[in-house]
């Protein structure tokens, strides 16, 4: 017995809700139906029910900020003993927030789903990318791995074999015969905020993955086709292979080459999707339709209109954030500042409504301190910044 796509992928809010007895009647009904489908299920749900696991869990899974937060907590208790356990349930309501999604989410994505739903699952998962602090492996079977950058050498040998090699912010996956697999194994690669990625996988393939990005991929490709699926941001060049079509799937477009150079832009916050090639060619299918793409050419859907065409632009303008730069073309200053807060971690607060024809023209080196990059935007844009807290607030001059 299956699921309702639908109920299926509000399971990992739902849990939230039922640990920290929010649940509707309805959400405890589709948690029961959840609960019935297997013990693996109910011995899940029972680990995140246990207080005193819950911890653990959230500090292994979620790489949540927690060093600070407890610090304080440990300050308030010392003072306070009493306290314990209100600021214990508060603590842990706040961080189950944050972590179950992901961590459940995993759960679903490796674990007896077919195809469809391990896609649904990865999209649902990707949602969760900015709850975490450093870029993650989420292997074949499920376990998370942290890549915090190291200067040396480190090696993760997955369950078909295959060896990944990590160095610093980047992976490799040796090209070799996989020990034969029931089905494909995949991994997932996500980048939260301020965060960026390389993965060269099993076939010679290269990706850069942008910052608040998440991409799954096979370990090994063994089909006749090598399907990836992509949500954000990356760069690809694609190893030649003529018999074996490279594949990437976003929530709305899909962009098919057999060896070549290109950028897509698939952010679930974003109203639109974009394929910009840089060499060879690639087709481009999105609502009911296929582009052909030629270097220099975009492929752009309005997730709001559907309108889906294909354009001249300026490839720099979607290709140098691989580079270090970001390079504006008079771009709207909404759209600029949701790039700066994807790569600074903050959040954009628009103190009043700001005239669309307010826009920004320039390069910006991302690795600048972001009060430099801000005087910088403020020098030629009627626009001022302030900053409080996490927030960058942004209002007229």
């Amino acid at each position: 017995m299956k699921m309702e796509k639908e109920k299926f992928l509000q399971i990992p809010e739902i849990i939230v809700k039922a640990i920290n007895r929010e649940a509707s009647s309805e959400e405890t009904a589709i948690l029961d139906e959840w609960l019935s489908l297997s013990d693996s299920n109910r011995q899940l749900f029972e680990k995140f029910k246990n207080k005193e696991n819950l911890n653990e869990i959230i500090k292994e899974y979620s790489k949540i900020d927690g060093i600070r937060a407890w610090e304080k907590i440990d300050k308030k208790v010392s003072s306070n003993p009493s306290r314990l356990k209100p600021i214990y349930i508060t603590v842990l309501k706040y961080a189950a927030i944050i972590a179950i999604p992901l961590i459940v989410g995993t759960y679903l994505l490796f674990n007896n789903l077919s195809p469809e739903e391990s896609e649904s699952s990865f999209y649902k998962l990707s949602e969760q990318i900015d709850n975490l602090e450093e870029s993650s492996l989420i292997m074949a079977d499920g376990k998370i791995v942290s890549l915090t950058p190291s200067a040396e050498k480190d090696s993760i040998n997955e369950v078909d074999g295959t060896q990944i090699t990590k160095f610093k912010t980047e992976i490799r996956y040796a090209n070799s015969k996989p020990v034969k697999q029931k089905e494909v194994q995949y991994n997932t690669l996500i980048t939260p905020k301020s965060k960026v990625f390389n993965i060269t996988l099993s076939d010679g393939t290269k990706v850069w993955l942008n910052a608040s990005s998440a991409i799954r991929y096979p370990v090994q490709f063994t089909s006749g086709t090598r399907k990836i699926y992509l949500a954000g941001e990356a760069y690809f060049e694609v190893a030649k292979d003529i018999n074996r079509p490279f594949i990437v799937t976003t929530d709305k477009m899909d962009i098919e080459v057999t060896g070549t150079s290109f950028n897509v832009m698939a952010y679930p916050n974003e109203n639109s999707v974009e394929a910009t090639l840089v060499e060879g060619e690639v087709t481009v299918r999105a609502a009911k339709r296929d582009l052909i793409l030629t270097p220099g050419l975009q492929a752009k859907l309005n997730k709001t209109s559907n309108e889906f065409k294909a354009e001249s632009v300026n490839i720099d303008l979607y290709t140098s954030w691989k580079e270090g730069l970001y390079i504006f073309e008079y771009e709207n200053i909404k759209n600029v500042m949701t790039k700066i807060s994807r790569w600074y971690d903050f959040e954009i607060v628009f103190e009043e409504l700001l005239n669309e024809k307010l826009h920004f023209s320039g390069t910006l080196h991302k690795y600048n301190d972001l009060r430099q990059t801000l005087n910088i935007i403020e020098l030629t844009t009627n626009v001022k910044f302030e900053i409080s807290d996490k927030k960058i607030i942004v209002s007229r001059k």
